[in-house]
């Protein structure tokens, strides 16, 4: 199993119990008095809702929730849960004080002379894929990492490819990508490599689950995949300009599925995750990286935390800047690690350059850097008699004496140092002496090594190759029928 960082601490908190308090009641009460609507086709959820005691309109498609189940349904939530990896050294236990690392999505590929979006090749995908695969920090897989799809790819079968490459080239936890009913072949995919799977849902905001999504979400539960449940509103446009607001408006959204997932298979794992961004009123785009992004995301692990229930921050990894530059390094780097000392248990943080829209393995080479500081300081510091190194400090004195010779220095140094892999660590003349290298520099150099000597760990089998590409055809077959391709 992979250990993550364990936060060695207990989490920031910025609210008192009293705010706490005010806004779980604006929850419950937008719950109980305004409800969510479920805009499905079918009524099979509505009549869940129904049958557990909920006022639910099948006219409108809006169902009203009673106090008492909301909490009964959170009670039932499992604090900690393992997902499943093709390699079980990579699985990973999602609760408790630990926090894992995931890419972020990026939609295009980019050209990194000139920063210019592009659909990616097939070899730069799988190849991206090795490269994340090789990263000591990112532990787990986003479903539309390391880019929502390849060149020749139809769109209703880009979930499908995308996943099938990651599984090739990584044994990582992979993620479903639900959207277009792909999550019906995946999960076929998931079984033939022999892991329990995990997908994403968003809500419509405000207030709103679309049909298929809540249709996906019942075959994802009834299924036993892992779901975490997101809502992607925009601040001062589709949910209340303010924080406060914000959380009661996507709290309430994300119970629905919640309380949906208990109704359906009792103690069934889910995680809460954040996917919202304030809207940059003078732009009208959202305004990615805006340190409002880590109060908020305080605020969420703080609420949640209340109940045990795991969450993950994904704003951490989706910076405003439209390039491998400063901005980006500061947006990424401050709301992973205010995220990461609030709670959250996972984190976006690898390759996206820009607002889900474009990323690059070489960011992500560079962002493995930014995680494994904020892992290192998740460890905090370790206090005890050889730590403290009072005799050490004795002995030595105000010198003559020193401390770089002594077999402390040398055994704790590594220890309580980050070493980072491709950010500059050199004196000025060496940087000058050695072709003043700039970090880009340093990890273009590094994707060459990993595709020169990475290989993945446990590869697919011949007769897992071969179940997959049955899958495949069959969703080919599949989408052509509807005239999808």
């Amino acid at each position: 199993m992979l250990e993550g960082f364990r936060r060695r601490f207990k989490p920031l908190e910025i609210l008192t119990e009293g705010q706490v308090d005010a806004i779980w009641e604006g929850i419950l009460d937008v719950l109980e008095k305004a409800g969510l609507k479920f805009d499905v086709e079918t009524p099979k959820a509505l009549k869940i809702f129904d049958d557990a005691g909920c006022e639910v309109n099948y006219n409108t498609k809006t169902v009203r929730f009673p106090r008492n189940l909301v909490t009964e349904c959170l009670s039932k939530c499992p604090s900690s849960f393992r997902i499943t990896a093709r390699d079980p050294k990579n699985d990973v236990v999602i609760g408790g004080d630990r926090t894992y690392v995931q890419p972020g999505p990026g939609m295009k590929y980019i050209d990194i002379d000139n920063f210019e979006p592009r659909e990616a090749t097939r070899k730069e995908f799988y190849d991206a894929v090795t490269i994340y695969d090789a990263l000591p920090n990112l532990h787990v897989w986003h479903a539309n990492a390391p880019n929502t799809s390849f060149e020749g790819v139809p769109p209703v079968m880009a979930g499908i490819e995308t996943y099938v490459a990651r599984a090739r080239n990584s044994t990582k936890v992979n993620r479903l990508a639900p959207s277009f009913g792909n999550h019906i072949f995946t999960m076929e995919i998931a079984k033939v490599e022999g892991v329990n799977g995990v997908a994403g849902n968003p809500a419509s905001s405000p207030l709103c689950w679309d049909g298929d999504v809540v249709s996906t979400f019942i075959d994802l539960v009834q299924a036993g995949c892992v779901c975490a449940i997101s809502s992607g509103p925009v601040w001062g446009a589709s949910s209340p300009a303010t924080t406060a607001g914000t959380m009661v408006s996507w709290g309430a959204e994300g119970m629905g599925l919640l309380v949906l997932a208990q109704l359906i298979r009792p103690g069934h794992p889910i995680y809460m995750t954040t996917l919202s961004f304030p809207q940059n009123m003078r732009t009208g785009d959202c305004f990615f990286g805006n340190i409002q992004l880590a109060l908020g995301n305080a605020v969420f692990h703080q609420i949640w935390r209340r109940y045990k229930i795991p969450t993950m921050t994904t704003e951490s990894g989706v910076p405003n800047s439209k390039c491998m530059d400063f901005q980006s390094g500061y947006e990424k780097g401050m709301l992973a690690l205010a995220a990461a000392i609030c709670g959250a248990h996972v984190l976006w943080i690898h390759g996206t350059i820009h607002g889900e829209l474009t990323a690059h393995p070489v960011q992500a080479i560079m962002d493995d850097d930014i995680a494994g500081m904020i892992g290192h300081f998740l460890e905090g510091v370790e206090v005890n008699d050889e730590t403290l190194a009072v005799e050490l400090i004795k002995r030595v004195g105000s010198g003559p004496d020193f401390f770089l010779n002594k077999g402390h220095t040398r055994k704790w140094w590594r220890k309580e140092q980050f070493l980072p892999v491709v950010a500059d660590a050199l004196s000025l003349p060496e940087w000058l002496s050695e072709g003043r290298k700039t970090t880009i520099d340093r990890a273009k150099e590094r994707m060459d090594e990993i595709l020169a000597t990475h290989k993945v760990s446990i590869r697919l089998t011949a007769s897992q190759e071969e179940e997959i590409e049955r899958i495949l055809a069959e969703a080919r077959k599949f989408y052509t029928k509807k005239g999808r391709m």
